[in-house]
C-alpha cells in the first residue's frame, strides 16, 4: 500500500491501534463498535472505524483485507457515507465462524437493513469493489481478487455528488477484532 496515496483519507472514529508496513494498514477494531440505526426503536451505533477519502461525482472505489480470525458479528469491508443516518457498507460479517457470511447493510433516514450471501468457510483474505455511474451504486467482491461477483446495487434517497467512500471495520460483540488492509484504490 503506498502511504502517498492515503494522504487524503481521514478518520471517522479512529481505532486505537493502526500500523503501517509493507504489507499495509494494520488496524485493531475496537471492542463494541458498529454501524447501525433503527430510528423505530431508537437505537444507534455510529462508533466503527471508518477510513475514507472525499470523492466527487462517478467512481470506483476497490480494496482489500486480510483477517485471522472472525468473531460473531466482527467486520472489514468497504463503506459509502453521506451522513450519520445515510450510508451503505459490505463486509464479511458472521453469527458463527464456520458460517462465514457477506453482507451488505443501507440506511437510508436512519433506517438500516441487511442482507447476507453465504461464502465459502476459511475465509483469509477478500476485495471488494464499490463502483457509482449515473447515480447508481454497485457494491461487488472478489475470493480471489480477479472476478468480482455483483452483490448489491442500490440507490441513496438523499445522494450527492460528493460523498465518503473508503474501508471500515467494527466489532460489535466480541474481543478487539484484527484485519489488514492491503489495498485501496479510488479512481
Amino acid at each position: 500500500m503506498l502511504l502517498e496515496t492515503l494522504k487524503e483519507f481521514d478518520w471517522l472514529n479512529e481505532p486505537q491501534q493502526v500500523r503501517f508496513d509493507d504489507e499495509g494498514m494494520y488496524v485493531r477494531a475496537k471492542y463494541r463498535t458498529d454501524f447501525w440505526c433503527c430510528a423505530r426503536h431508537n437505537f444507534r451505533k455510529d462508533d466503527g472505524h471508518f477510513f475514507f477519502s472525499y470523492v466527487l461525482g462517478d467512481f470506483c472505489c476497490d480494496l482489500d483485507w486480510s483477517l485471522e480470525k472472525v468473531g460473531a458479528f466482527d467486520q472489514c469491508g468497504i463503506m459509502l457515507r453521506l451522513d450519520v443516518n445515510n450510508w451503505f457498507k459490505a463486509s464479511i460479517m458472521s453469527e458463527k465462524e464456520d458460517e462465514p457470511k457477506l453482507a451488505t447493510s443501507l440506511t437510508n433516514e436512519g433506517y438500516s437493513d441487511l442482507a447476507s450471501v453465504s461464502i465459502p468457510a476459511g475465509i483469509k483474505h477478500i476485495w471488494y469493489r464499490l463502483k457509482k455511474r449515473k447515480g447508481c451504486y454497485i457494491a461487488s467482491y472478489s475470493l480471489e481478487g480477479q472476478k468480482y461477483i455483483e452483490l448489491r446495487k442500490f440507490y441513496l434517497i438523499h445522494d450527492s455528488d460528493e460523498i465518503k467512500v473508503g474501508a471500515y471495520m467494527c466489532s460489535p460483540q466480541g474481543e478487539d477484532f484484527n484485519a489488514v488492509l492491503h489495498n485501496l484504490q479510488m479512481y
